[in-house]
């Protein structure tokens, strides 16, 4: 009785112990007394996945049966329209070998139109940078001045020859209105139009990655490339700085650059 009350006040087979009793396992396969949680092969996932096989296979087979009657259905009119203008081999492969030039005929029609609207595009932006031209849009600051002092220069001459021609004649004539009459313009003398003061030209875009004025934003912290977990060396620029593309530089040592192509994913030509 002392010992059957001791048992009991113990808590008899529900007491605390190690391991897992053999009505609290699960998974037949590998009996795993230790294991707390997924068993360690046969887990929760393995389960779901073998539990949803026999499903994928059925859309997986009844995809392919669809698709597979499909095609037949309208593969095999095809055939036998074929095989009954063509019965023989040889009318199959003259019949073939005009199949392939028919679509070649097409595809380069259809190409040479495309090809031409790409041409004419190409073009009108041809033409409007040659009107940018010779407005001086892509000229530089130095080519700028240059061709103002250019027309200063023209313009001075010109009226130094005409206020020549015509004191000379008033001289000659000692009359007041003659000098007027000659320096004061025709209409097909004057030219047309004023010189701007400034004039817009291309390089006065500011560019650069180190301009202030080329930034509105700075690049948010999370859309930059991480540097320290990159394994190339293109798209960081791990391996040096090649600059701004106006100013671009070599980034490779002389040790590197014979074996450029094993160092980079693309091809980074040298300096300009």
């Amino acid at each position: 009785m002392i010992r059957v009350s001791i048992r009991r006040l113990a808590g008899g087979s529900a007491k605390p112990h190690w391991g897992e009793p053999p009505k609290h396992r699960w998974q037949p396969f590998l009996l795993d007394r230790m294991h707390y949680g997924e068993h360690p092969t046969y887990n929760g996932f393995v389960l779901l996945m073998r539990n949803l096989r026999p499903k994928i296979e059925k859309i997986l087979s009844s995809t392919f049966s669809t698709l597979s009657s499909m095609s037949f259905s309208v593969y095999n009119p095809v055939k036998k329209v074929v095989l009954r203008h063509n019965p023989d081999i040889r009318y199959q492969f003259v019949a073939l070998t005009a199949f392939f030039l028919t679509t070649r005929a097409i595809t380069h029609y259809y190409g040479s139109v495309y090809q031409g609207l790409v041409d004419l595009g190409n073009m009108l932006m041809l033409g409007a940078a040659d009107d940018l031209n010779e407005q001086g849009f892509w000229n530089s600051k130095a080519e700028d001045k240059q061709e103002r002092e250019k027309y200063f220069e023209k313009e001075q001459n010109r009226l130094n020859k005409l206020w020549e021609s015509a004191l000379e004649r008033a001289t000659e004539s000692k009359s007041f209105e003659e000098l007027c009459s000659h320096v004061v313009p025709r209409h097909y003398e004057v030219p047309t139009g004023v010189v701007p003061p400034v004039s817009w030209r291309f390089n006065m875009i500011q560019y650069g990655k180190d301009n202030e004025d080329s930034h509105t934003f700075d690049t948010p912290s999370h859309e930059q490339p991480l540097r320290s977990l990159a394994l190339n060396f293109t798209y960081n620029n791990l391996s040096g700085d090649w600059g701004d593309y106006i100013n671009r530089q070599d980034n490779k040592g002389p040790l590197m650059r014979p074996a450029r192509q094993m160092f980079t994913d693309i091809f980074i030509p040298g300096t300009k």
